[in-house]
């Protein structure tokens, strides 16, 4: 199926692109030749993974960062082509439960999902939980992971693939961030494509007895989120379960869940029916528009006007901040209140004045759960500046997203 399915090379290849990989290696890889070469050698097993090089990511915390096992360019397109495959064959590995990583399935799917259980709960008592477990990238021991290359064998037959997988995944090599070879156990390697199933597959037997249970249990990745009468019972399965496998849930991240607070889940927060913003997609949106604003010295109205709507518009094959943020949330207020610095900072850049103050997370909060902090310039501004010229709200672009995705992209493709 990998090497007799051009659609999937294909797929791979796109996938490629929109990463940013070597278009050296991309059109490489679109040669009939390339690919036979490739097959030849993963059937005379003598095709090896190169060893990984790591990056450091930012968390959402502060300062800290996450680690991630990058493959060569030819490596991560065959890997991603052999995770959608992993997917496509073994979809009765992944429980139901499970919600990552799959095609049709975005986070703020969920997200809407676990909204509306909330809100099913009439009583202002807790009624769930939301758990993070810790370092699970880092710390799924090898047997789980030989378990799920075994069970993948067992519905397709022996596969030269999973033998490749195998080896990668027994090795301990990598380079670090000065390019010296280094050992060291890498889980399931975060940052390799197969990561993802192996993520979604090796904790099934976690999955299964949580669903059974009376509520609705949904996890994402190593994200778990329960909601229901069985909410206390479901935690102590949880960490049973974990300690059976040497895993552990992150004790900073387990948040109790009732209709009046905010709690953050996939980026996303929270509270009964309302959706909003978690404090690091605030964050993020606020340096978006900073960046595109008043931190581009000598910018016209007109490029910071267009760069902003790249950044929240614009994105490879129709995915953006848009679309991605503003079909989920819905709570009036913070829309209002990213729109307000939106604004702002664009006549900022008129004006020159600078000081327009930022955007932070109330947990609190009765209206939404995005605050403003106005700077000094703020008012001036607005006298001098009372209309933008040629400025899309952010909930007039909301509005065209939900009642017509046509009407959405029309603006952008003409007025963006």
């Amino acid at each position: 199926m990998a090497f007799t399915e051009p659609e999937r090379w294909r797929a791979a290849i796109e996938k490629g692109l929109g990463k940013g990989i070597n278009k050296m290696v991309l059109r490489e890889l679109c040669s009939e030749k390339t690919r036979v070469e490739i097959y030849q050698s993963i059937r005379n097993g003598t095709y090896e993974i190169a060893p990984p090089h790591t990056a450091q990511i930012p968390k959402d915390e502060p300062g800290q960062f996450r680690t991630v096992y990058v493959n060569e360019p030819m490596d991560r397109v065959l890997l991603s082509l052999i995770n959608d495959l992993l997917f496509d064959t073994c979809k009765d590995m992944v429980h139901p439960a499970c919600m990552s990583y799959q095609k049709g399935l975005s986070c703020g799917t969920v997200v809407e999902q676990v909204s509306k259980n909330v809100e099913r709960w009439h009583t202002d008592a807790i009624v769930g939980w939301k758990a993070d477990l810790s370092k699970y990238f880092d710390s799924v021991p090898i047997e789980f992971i030989d378990w799920a290359f075994n069970e993948a064998e067992v519905r397709n037959g022996h596969s030269a693939l999973i033998d490749v997988l195998r080896k990668y995944y027994h090795s301990d090599l990598y380079f670090d961030e000065n390019s010296v070879l280094c050992h060291k156990y890498q889980s399931l390697k975060q940052g390799c494509a197969v990561a993802a199933w192996l993520a979604d597959v090796v904790l099934y037997d976690v999955d299964k007895p949580l669903d059974v249970l009376q509520g609705i249990y949904k996890r994402y990745s190593d994200d778990l989120v329960f909601i229901g009468p069985d909410h206390e019972r479901a935690l102590g399965i949880l960490r049973a379960e974990l300690i059976n496998r040497r895993m552990a849930l992150n004790p900073k991240k387990l948040e109790m869940i009732d209709r009046n607070h905010w709690f953050k889940f996939l980026g996303f927060s929270i509270k009964g029916n309302d959706i909003s913003l978690s404090s690091n997609g605030i964050k993020k949106f606020q340096k978006a528009i900073e960046e595109a604003t008043i931190d581009r010295r000598n910018a016209s109205y007109q490029s910071a006007l267009h760069a902003v709507y790249r950044a929240l518009y614009k994105g490879y094959d129709g995915h953006s901040w848009a679309t991605r943020v503003l079909r989920v949330v819905n709570v009036p207020h913070d829309l209002i209140v990213l729109n307000g610095f939106v604004m702002d900072c664009l006549r900022a850049v008129l004006t020159g004045k600078r000081k327009v103050g930022g955007l932070g997370y109330v947990r609190e909060q009765k209206n939404g759960c995005i605050a403003r902090g106005t700077g000094r310039n703020v008012k001036a501004n607005k006298e001098k500046v009372p209309t933008l010229e040629g400025y899309y709200t952010i909930t007039c672009m909301a509005n065209n997203l939900h009642t017509s995705r046509d009407m959405f992209e029309t603006i952008i493709r003409l007025e963006m």
